[in-house]
């Protein structure tokens, strides 16, 4: 899985998702079904990674299957834990190019969003910095659009990840993911009993370096 430890999906949605992975194109592929990433549960798929701390998420990211529910969903997701309700944030690209922030501040909470100004952009950057989530959307090879959502507390290890939602039980979608990008510092200390010490990120060097 490259850069993660984990795919599954989260919500038991009715259909299956899958991750496949290119090593050499160094690219995701998810398919998904899903209800939706609202309200008070979820129902997606993803591939994920456990990390403490601050971090920053980097992809190029687009629909490839044909038509879907205009809302349907991809993008960066953090996660608090991996039960349905959990509280979390992400940066949400939609089908029909709507761009949120969204976040939900305790697990069973109503989800709430920050909606941006951007449309259908492709290249999504997601940091956390402590309590803050800082989203960063644009087209390739435009200016990016800031989004802050400025108090949050998931708690310091969180389930990270790429993400994608039908938006349709019947349904399966599917989404590329590339240039994945993920910059952590490495973690050091006592595990949380949840998460095991090898599902940790560790700092990942520029590619391109």
């Amino acid at each position: 899985l490259g850069d993660f430890t984990h795919a599954a999906d989260v919500g038991q949605p009715a259909l299956a998702g899958s991750t496949t992975y290119d090593p050499e194109r160094k690219t995701y592929t998810l398919r998904a079904s899903g209800t939706n990433m609202w309200s008070t549960h979820d129902e997606f798929h993803a591939v994920w990674r456990a990390l403490r701390g601050d971090f920053v998420l980097r992809t190029r990211a687009r629909f490839t299957s044909e038509g879907g529910e205009p809302h349907r969903k991809l993008g960066w997701i953090v996660r608090a834990s991996l039960d349905d309700n959990a509280a979390y944030a992400d940066a949400v690209v939609s089908g029909n190019g709507m761009v949120s922030l969204q976040f939900r501040r305790a697990a069973g909470a109503q989800t709430e969003l920050i909606a941006s100004p951007a449309k259908a952009p492709d290249m999504i950057r997601f940091e956390r910095r402590g309590r803050k989530f800082i989203m960063s959307v644009a087209r390739f090879g435009e200016p990016f659009t800031h989004t802050e959502l400025a108090d949050i507390d998931l708690g310091d290890a969180v389930y990270v990840g790429l993400f994608l939602c039908a938006h349709d039980p019947t349904a399966l979608v599917t989404a590329t993911f590339d240039e994945v990008r993920i910059d952590a510092a490495p973690f050091t200390g006592l595990n949380p009993a949840s998460i095991s010490q090898d599902e940790y990120g560790q700092k990942k060097e520029n590619r391109n370096d």
